[in-house]
C-alpha cells in the first residue's frame, strides 16, 4: 500500500493585538471544517497521549510562532482555508528552515527544488519577520544572501509584477529562519482583505454597538458555518454576525427585543460615509436592519421582534439550527452605558447567558455550535463555566481599553 506523501507548509498568521490568538483559534477550525482533525494539524509539537485540548494550543505552546510549520497531504485545503480566513496571513510550502541564514541552503527540502532550478519561471521575495521591523537596506542584503548564488542560488527570473513564484524569509523572535514559497498562479491567490467590503465604516445601516465585520466573520468561522446552514442570532441588533454568516452561504435567522432599532427609529441610523448611498440601487427609504443585506446583494434574514430572555419566548422549532452566533447584551460596550454598579451588571449578565442556554438547549440540532462574547472585567478570572448539555471547544481572550477584555468562547451541543 502506497502512503500518501505529506508536505511541510507553513502558516503565517497575523498578528493583532485586538484580536490575541484568535488565529490559531481560527486556524483550528477551519482544518477541521474541511476534514482535517486538529490533532492531525499540530501533531509535531505534542505526545499522541498527551495531546492538549483545542484551548490550551496557544503561542506559548507552538515553537516560532506566528510562523506554525504542520504537515499536509491534501494541498487542497490551502485555498479551501486561505478563501475563509481573516488571521492567516498565508500558508507557504517550506524550502528549508535553519538556526543560522548560512545553513538554510544546506537543509532545503527536495519538494522545492523543482522550482529553485526551474530558469523558465520568474520570481519575487519578500521578507517577512515577527516582533521586530528592519531597514529597506538590511532587506535586500538579507534577500540576496539567502536567494542569491552564495545561498539557495535561486535559477528564476524576477518579475516584481506578476510573478509565478513568492518566495519569503521568515525571521522567528528567536532570530531562526524560515524559507518558504507560494504559486501565485498555480493556486488560487485569494483576496487577502475579501471581508474588507463588509467593514462598518463603509455599512448603510448602523446602530450604537454594532459588531465589527472582523469579530463576526471570525465567529462563522469558529461556528464552522457553511453553505444552506442554519443559523440564529437571538440578539441581531443591526444585523453583523448574520451578514457574515449570509456571506458564507447560511440561511439566517435573528431576534431582537429592539423594535425600533429592527425599523431604524431612534438609535439606528443611516451611515452618511457609506459609498451604497452612491449606489444605483440604493433607494431612499426609511432604515432598516435588510438594507445591510441589500448593500452586499445577500438574502435577507428571518426576523421577528421579541424578547428571548422572557419565560413565555416559544420558537416553536426543537433542534433546528445548525449554529447560534451572538453578541449578548451588557457586554463590554453595553454594560459601559449602564448605570449602577458591578454587581448589578454582574447579576444581570450571569441572568442573561443562563436564558441564552436555556434556548440553545432547545433549538441547537446536537453538533451545533453555540459562538458567543462574554465581558471579562478586573479581577474576573479568565475562565469559561461547564454547561450541561456542552462541550467548551474553545475561548481566546480579546484585549480592550482600561483593563477590560471579552472571551470568544465556541460550545458544541452534546
Amino acid at each position: 500500500m502506497i502512503q500518501e506523501q505529506e508536505h511541510i507548509v507553513t502558516l503565517v498568521i497575523n498578528q493583532s493585538i485586538e484580536m490575541g490568538e484568535f488565529g490559531i483559534q481560527e486556524a483550528i477550525q477551519l482544518f477541521e471544517l474541511f476534514g482535517l482533525p486538529y490533532q492531525e494539524l499540530f501533531k509535531q509539537y505534542f505526545p499522541e497521549n498527551q495531546f492538549p485540548k483545542k484551548y490550551e494550543i496557544t503561542s506559548q505552546t507552538l515553537p516560532n510562532y506566528p510562523f506554525v510549520d504542520v504537515y499536509l497531504k491534501d494541498l487542497d485545503l490551502i485555498p479551501k482555508v486561505l478563501s475563509r480566513s481573516l488571521m492567516i496571513h498565508d500558508i507557504l510550502y517550506t524550502i528549508s528552515r535553519a538556526n543560522t541564514i548560512e545553513d538554510l541552503n544546506k537543509n532545503v527540502l527536495l519538494q522545492a527544488m523543482q522550482y529553485i532550478e526551474n530558469p523558465n519561471l520568474s520570481c519575487k521575495c519578500d521578507i517577512i519577520t515577527s516582533f521586530f521591523k528592519i531597514t529597506q537596506e538590511k532587506r535586500v542584503e538579507l534577500m540576496e544572501q539567502v536567494f542569491g548564488e552564495k545561498g539557495l542560488n535561486c535559477q528564476n527570473t524576477i518579475n516584481l509584477t506578476e510573478p509565478d513564484i513568492l518566495y519569503y524569509l521568515m525571521i522567528t523572535k528567536d532570530q531562526k529562519y524560515i524559507a518558504g514559497y507560494t504559486l501565485s498562479k498555480k493556486k488560487k491567490r485569494r483576496e487577502k482583505n475579501f471581508a474588507r467590503i463588509y467593514e462598518l465604516p463603509n455599512r448603510i445601516y448602523l446602530g450604537p454597538v454594532s459588531l465589527a465585520h472582523d469579530l463576526a466573520f471570525l465567529m462563522a468561522n469558529q461556528a464552522q458555518v457553511k453553505e444552506n446552514d442554519f443559523v440564529f442570532d437571538p440578539f441581531a441588533g443591526t444585523g453583523s454576525s448574520l451578514v457574515a454568516c449570509s456571506h458564507f452561504g447560511a440561511i439566517c435567522f435573528g431576534s431582537e427585543i429592539d423594535g425600533y432599532l429592527m425599523k431604524g427609529h431612534c438609535i439606528g441610523y443611516i451611515n452618511q460615509k457609506s459609498t451604497y448611498l452612491k449606489d444605483p440601487n440604493y433607494k431612499q427609504v426609511k432604515p432598516y436592519i435588510n438594507l445591510n443585506f441589500q448593500q452586499y446583494n445577500l438574502p435577507p434574514p428571518n426576523l421577528i421582534q421579541t424578547d428571548v430572555h422572557l419565560p413565555t419566548f416559544n420558537p416553536r422549532v426543537d433542534e433546528f439550527f445548525d449554529a447560534i452566533i451572538c453578541d449578548p447584551p451588557y457586554g463590554i460596550r453595553a454594560s459601559i452605558q449602564q448605570d449602577g454598579n458591578e454587581q448589578d451588571l454582574q447579576a444581570n449578565r450571569t441572568a442573561i447567558y443562563r436564558r441564552m442556554f436555556e434556548v440553545a438547549r432547545r433549538v441547537l440540532r446536537k453538533g451545533g455550535r453555540l459562538v458567543y462574547l462574554y465581558p471579562l472585567f478586573k479581577g474576573m478570572e479568565k475562565k469559561v463555566e461547564k454547561e450541561e448539555g456542552f462541550e467548551l471547544v474553545d475561548f481566546r481572550e480579546q484585549k480592550m481599553v482600561d483593563k477590560r477584555s471579552r472571551l470568544l468562547v465556541t460550545m458544541e451541543k452534546l
